[in-house]
């Protein structure tokens, strides 16, 4: 208990930090004075950016000083270097320092190259990059398409995503391109279940789309190499989604791929006063909605610090939408219809209690409805079904793999105790 506000910094201004921003401020009103750090001054709101190279949706910005001023806190635009939790001291990349009584690090994961000598594409990144890959295939330059999914912590979504928009925009050019899909999973986007995974596989393959799955991409000049066969695969164009590393930020706990450690109440190992949630927290599973539920997990221990008395309790993680299925390959028509983007539901908002609100409220995205668009597979898996063992084997792959790292030799055997598993 306080009577002076509780001094809270949150740093990052993704989903899981402007969703603390926002709770926190609903759930401990003045008991709180309240800072965002962030490095860059607006919020991207992503459902759609996916559509961005087919020039059929955008990834809008919001300024963050639009949160900042509905809920009457300081935004400090700088970069966090390192963390004193015992003395509660916040270091900023300008040489600056902030002083905390409670820290929300909510920096997200950085995405680097997960295949060498591919295309490295995601949905926050530019989308001509893949419009120009379009035009390749439009003008009949390239035939044969690779999307490769890499080893580790990843979002696989959109490479699925991409492939069947991707097969929807050629058929629909008249051009016969062949597009192979290659990912690590034991099948397609097995973590969502059973009955996603098989509906995901009855639409790529409609789509003409082929799937090679449990194997590792590594790129080979302007090819690739499938381990642990060591099977050569030509094609004339390669994308890659990234995969993500960590913050690796000074004084914080972090396993090797500088991803910062917490339990799952979000508090950071050996911290008094610091939680982390979102994509730069350790977990083989990278989601928006994880990332909201994170968050509200450290908001409700934080607010029950300033004095809030019948904190709600945010409940166990959970994945949760629908996988939408039509049976044929998808192109992308204004507005979208039956066939077109996203794969996930709801696409029109981000999973969370706060932020999905505020961003309807102020007409920036649709309010949820009842029902899918279109026939969907329910996904509603709890976060510690998704952390089994091949979420985690992908997982480790990502922090000992290397183009020439003699851990490839024991790829093989690695899989196949995975599979026994």
């Amino acid at each position: 208990m306080t009577t002076e506000p509780l001094n809270i910094v949150i740093a990052g201004g993704g989903v899981a930090g402007v969703e603390a921003l926002l709770g926190l401020r609903a759930l401990a009103g003045d008991r709180v004075r309240l800072t965002l750090v962030a490095p860059d001054p607006d919020f991207r709101y992503r459902p759609l950016a996916v559509a961005e190279p087919f020039a059929q949706g955008h990834a809008a910005r919001v300024p963050l000083t639009r949160f900042t001023e509905d809920t009457g806190a300081t935004l400090v635009l700088d970069a966090v270097t390192g963390v004193d939790d015992a003395g509660g001291v916040l270091q900023l990349r300008d040489g600056g320092t902030l002083r905390f009584d409670a820290l929300l690090l909510a920096t997200g994961g950085r995405p680097v190259e997960g295949v060498a000598h591919a295309t490295t594409w995601w949905p926050g990144g530019d989308a001509d990059i893949y419009g120009g890959l379009l035009s390749d295939l439009e003008q009949g330059y390239s035939s044969r398409l690779a999307i490769v999914i890499p080893p580790g912590a990843v979002w696989p979504l959109p490479a699925y995503e991409l492939a069947l928009m991707t097969a929807g925009e050629t058929r629909s050019m008249g051009r016969d391109v062949q597009i192979t899909l290659i990912t690590p999973e034991s099948a397609p986007l097995v973590l969502f279940g059973r009955a996603a995974s098989a509906a995901l596989a009855d639409e790529l393959a409609t789509a003409g789309i082929r799937v090679r799955t449990g194997v590792i991409a590594r790129g080979d000049g302007g090819n690739l190499v499938l381990e642990p066969s060591g099977e050569p695969f030509a094609a004339d164009r390669i994308v890659a989604i990234p995969r993500l590393v960590g913050p690796r930020i000074a004084g914080v706990p972090a396993d090797d791929a500088g991803f910062v450690i917490a339990g799952d109440d979000a508090r950071v190992e050996g911290c008094e006063r610091t939680w982390a949630a979102g994509d730069g927290v350790v977990s083989p599973v990278k989601f928006g909605g994880l990332a909201t539920h994170q968050a509200r997990r450290a908001i409700s221990a934080i607010a029950a610090r300033a004095g809030v008395t019948d904190v709600p309790d945010p409940g166990e993680p959970v994945l949760h939408g629908n996988l939408l299925v039509g049976g044929r390959a998808r192109r992308l028509t204004p507005g979208g219809d039956a066939a077109g983007a996203p794969l996930w539901w709801p696409g029109g908002k981000i999973a969370g209690e706060y932020l999905p609100r505020w961003l309807a409220e102020h007409g920036l995205a649709a309010q949820a409805v009842s029902e899918p668009p279109r026939p969907g597979v329910p996904v509603n898996r709890p976060l510690s079904e998704l952390k089994g063992p091949e979420a985690q084997y992908l997982y480790d792959l990502a922090r000992q793999f290397r183009t020439d790292d003699p851990a490839l030799a024991a790829l093989g055997r690695r899989m196949r105790e995975t599979e026994e598993r």
